[in-house]
């Protein structure tokens, strides 16, 4: 195993860092898991599912098992005789009906809160690869081979430390950023060197601080006569502004998240909620000469469907609230950075056509299926003209097309004109 692979103690969690293999292999799981969204299985295939579901962590949730054995507690009581009968009167299922009630526009609200986050998140990540894509996309037209490199390479570096910074936990940088660097060259030992000086583990200076040398790269080109134009620069420097904004949006919403009081007033309801349905529908089920296994098991199948109900929604919008975590349900970080990587590099190797003319664009127009009747005409009538070699087809232009198009256009309303004269002498008669 490298060094970069070995677990390191983190001061911050009390615990070993997270290797990279882990963190591979949480990747492919959430690939995975988003996979099937995509491949719309049907529905007996979906509820065969457990991993990336709301069962693997029901089952793992005490309130959920507390319901159970407080529902089966009393049920077998009543069964044997152990039970008092004045515990038939003690709970009304219709006042534990109407906190349900209540309960539930809380919880729903609680995760569309959190969906709401989620999905912010997201589109900043995305905001931030495609300004990334913009600044590849014209450095390569606007810059040396060398320093467009160098520009994507300090704008890919600063992606994965930004992640760093947000989530040290989930993506240290002796396992996660050192072991990207070594595959994909994102820094050199001496800007290493100043990466740890500054502590990418502790917050966003570093991404920052690359994000700096990007802009200082286009200033560098401006002031060596690389960069003529003012648009061009303003361009690179407000796309790497809009990349930096981006990942600073993801760090306000981290050091705001929603309020904890908020949270915890959802975990008792909930733990003090479901205990009480469980023991409401436990008597509700019968007792003495009406004791029924049927309905026993009836009634436990409802209590179950209440506990995912409840249970999974708390759990669902928890799940949601760092995005940036270690769970299957969370975004897809190493794909990110990796694939952005890819991306901006292939943009920068770009390779362009060499031989270009003019002809060979009004042959393909020629050629091409027509998008309009006015333009139908203007094609066919190009076509007749490269078939039969009237002229040099390099002296064809785009004006000679407008004007057979306007051509045509001027007899089609006259016709229409006509064709409406004629209409009302019809009438007329």
């Amino acid at each position: 195993m490298s060094e970069n692979l070995k677990p390191d103690k983190s001061m911050r969690a009390g615990r070993p860092d997270r290797s990279f293999d882990d963190i591979v292999k949480s990747e492919k799981r959430r690939r995975a898991i988003l996979q099937r969204s995509k491949d719309e299985e049907p529905f007996w295939r979906i509820l065969l599912h457990f991993k990336g579901t709301c069962l693997r962590l029901i089952i793992e949730d005490g309130v959920f098992w507390l319901t159970v054995a407080l529902y089966w507690g009393v049920r077998i009581g009543f069964w044997v005789g152990d039970v008092p009968d004045f515990l038939a009167s003690i709970a009304s299922a219709g006042d534990v009906a109407v906190i349900g009630g209540f309960l539930t526009f809380f919880l729903t609200y609680y995760v569309g809160q959190m969906y709401g986050n989620f999905s912010a998140q997201y589109g900043h990540s995305m905001n931030a690869e495609a300004k990334m894509f913009n600044v590849a996309s014209v450095a390569a037209n606007a810059l040396p081979q060398d320093r467009a490199l160098r520009l994507v390479r300090f704008l890919n570096a600063a992606h994965a430390a930004a992640y760093v910074g947000l989530s040290p936990n989930e993506y240290p940088y002796k396992t996660f950023f050192l072991t990207l660097n070594e595959e994909m060259c994102f820094l050199t030992e001496e800007e290493i060197e100043r990466m740890e000086h500054i502590d990418m583990q502790s917050g966003g200076s570093c991404y920052q601080e690359l994000c700096v040398w990007a802009m200082g790269e286009v200033g560098m080109a401006v002031n060596d006569g690389i960069i003529t134009d003012a648009l061009t620069a303003a361009a690179l420097n407000g796309n790497i502004l809009e990349v930096r904004s981006s990942w600073d949006a993801l760090y306000g919403t981290n050091d705001q998240p929603l309020h904890f009081f908020y949270i915890h007033f959802l975990c008792i309801l909930t733990s003090m909620y479901l205990p009480l349905y469980a023991l409401s529908a436990a008597i509700g089920a019968g007792s003495g000469s009406n004791k029924y296994w049927l309905v026993d098991v009836v009634t436990f199948l409802i209590l179950l469907l209440q506990d995912i109900f409840v249970i999974g929604l708390r759990l669902l919008g928890a799940r949601m609230a760092r995005p940036y975590g270690d769970d299957d349900e969370d975004l897809s970080v190493l794909h990110y950075v990796a694939s952005t990587w890819v991306a901006t590099n292939r943009i920068i190797a770009a390779a362009f056509p060499t031989k270009l003319s003019d002809s060979v664009e009004s042959q393909i127009v020629a050629k091409r299926k027509a998008v309009g009747d006015a333009f139908m005409v203007a094609v066919q009538k190009t076509g007749k003209s490269l078939a039969a070699g009237d002229g040099d087809p390099e002296a064809l232009t785009i004006a000679q097309t407008n004007e057979q198009t306007e051509v045509f256009m001027a007899e089609r309303a006259a016709k229409e004109a006509a064709a409406e004269v004629n209409a009302g002498d019809a009438k007329a008669e």
